[in-house]
């Protein structure tokens, strides 16, 4: 039962961690959130390691350890991007945006510009009016965002977009 509880929830510990963190006990949290880690990473629960170290980070950098705590949280980031949790990936950059790190599959920032008005509905009109370019510009930049994220249309685009916390909700 006990292995069940672990592989659906997560470490103990980290719940452990968190309810520490709320009382002020950063000794006791820090041993809890250490251990949920551990068990993590033994066991490959990148969904659980990514959910611990986002509140891992989160307690740090509310403590002043901003050092550890970005480093934590930016693991948080890149778990939470290869597993597809947009919702934590969105949290993370609420707390800490990571500007430097670079985007997925090597788009530009306007292609992320672009992504993000698929994602909308837009359609090539529409992206070039909003972003002040040619109708024909924004259809090359969707050309280029199909080809360089192996979508085959533009709403396997916005999946992608989502999945990867990159549209705007």
């Amino acid at each position: 039962m006990i292995g069940h509880g672990v592989a659906c929830y997560g470490a103990a510990d980290r719940y452990l961690g968190m309810l520490a963190a709320t009382l002020g006990d950063t000794e006791g949290a820090t041993g809890h959130f250490e251990a949920a880690l551990h068990l993590n990473r033994q066991m490959g629960a990148d969904t659980w390691l990514a959910h611990t170290s986002y509140e891992y980070g989160r307690m740090l950098l509310a403590q002043g350890d901003s050092d550890r705590g970005e480093r934590l949280l930016a693991e948080a980031a890149l778990l939470a991007e290869t597993v597809g949790m947009p919702t934590l990936l969105a949290r993370v950059r609420a707390l800490a945006p990571v500007s430097s790190s670079p985007l997925p599959d090597g788009l530009s920032a306007r292609e992320l510009d672009v992504l993000r008005l698929i994602a909308r509905g837009r359609s090539n009109r529409e992206i070039g009016a909003t972003l002040f370019i040619s109708e024909h510009t924004a259809a090359n930049h969707v050309r280029s965002i199909l080809r360089k994220t192996a979508c085959s249309n533009r709403t396997e685009a916005t999946g992608y977009a989502y999945r990867r916390g990159l549209a705007e909700s």
